[in-house]
């Protein structure tokens, strides 16, 4: 048997007949009746009989159609699964990043991209920056997001965004009635802080130190949207990344631009060891348009 007489032999019980087959496949009457008569050979049973002018399957070729058909439509759901790969609509991707961003900002940002792919199989990992960088290198994952650089072979980095921290208060707080709120002014205010290991942390008592100022942490939080519920709910003020938060009104929790600037670059790592999957090139697309509007790096002339 091969390809060429299983098709017109589906094709012919699929048409009721051998003209109309001919004209599906491309081919003459001739080369579709010549393809049967092999066919029939090969089994070692008579495929169709005439009626009235009509060409009728035996019981035998009715039994053996009902196989063709079900390898037909497997391949059928293959040309669908290729057409749907080949436009990125299709696959596994697995994103990991920091609390900040995986906690809540990024599920609402690609939930419009997962939306209109329902083929895609997505997991979305909240993890420390170094061991994402970690798990990008030994190939656990497709796409990294981190708040540091990572150098290792096997591992592609580059920028998409760097951004400002805000600094957050309580709606109703003296400090609210200024539009920029300098590190000096937080001195004797209760801060909300991070863990110790979050690699913000570091950056925000860097931005204390360099002006002097004590910080006066009176809450520890594992997570930046812990920190926004604190200063909602008035125990005190923090700062934050300026997607963070961001499901809070003015009349609970106020953001304002914080003095001197404290910048913070986030790192989109990538697997260099093996090409990305189309579904993970379109993904990574979608997450440079998602956080392009928190992007304060200057654009070359």
């Amino acid at each position: 048997m091969n390809i060429r007489q299983l098709e017109a032999f589906h094709t012919t019980i699929e048409t009721g007949s051998v003209t109309l087959a001919g004209e599906r496949l491309g081919i003459s009457q001739p080369a579709v009746s010549k393809l049967l008569k092999s066919f029939s050979e090969t089994c070692g049973f008579q495929l169709f009989t005439r009626s009235g002018g009509r060409l009728v399957p035996t019981l035998e070729a009715r039994m053996l159609a009902v196989e063709v058909e079900r390898m037909f439509s497997g391949t059928k759901r293959i040309a669908r699964l290729a057409e749907a790969v080949r436009n990125r609509e299709w696959g596994e991707v697995t994103i990991a990043a920091p609390p900040a961003l995986a906690t809540l900002y990024l599920s609402q940002a690609l939930s419009p991209f997962l939306a209109e792919q329902p083929d895609i199989h997505f997991t979305l990992q909240s993890k420390t920056s170094p061991r994402i960088g970690e798990l990008v290198a030994a190939g656990q994952i497709d796409i990294g997001l981190s708040v540091l650089p990572f150098d290792h072979p096997n591992v592609g980095a580059e920028i998409i965004m760097r951004f400002s921290m805000v600094c957050i208060l309580p709606a109703g707080h003296p400090l609210t009635a200024k539009q920029v709120i300098e590190i000096d002014e937080l001195r004797n205010e209760s801060f909300i802080s991070l863990f110790r290991d979050d690699c913000s942390l570091m950056t925000i008592d860097r931005a204390f130190q360099l002006k002097g100022v004590q910080k006066r942490n009176r809450i520890e939080v594992p997570l930046s949207e812990t920190a926004c519920s604190f200063v909602a709910n008035g125990v005190g003020v923090s700062i934050v990344p300026p997607f963070v938060g961001l499901d809070y009104s003015e009349d609970r929790l106020v953001r304002r631009a914080l003095l001197p600037e404290t910048f913070m670059d986030v790192w989109l790592l990538t697997p260099s060891g093996r090409p990305p999957s189309l579904a993970s090139q379109k993904l990574v697309d979608f997450i440079r348009a998602a956080v392009r509007p928190f992007d304060q790096r200057q654009t070359p002339v």
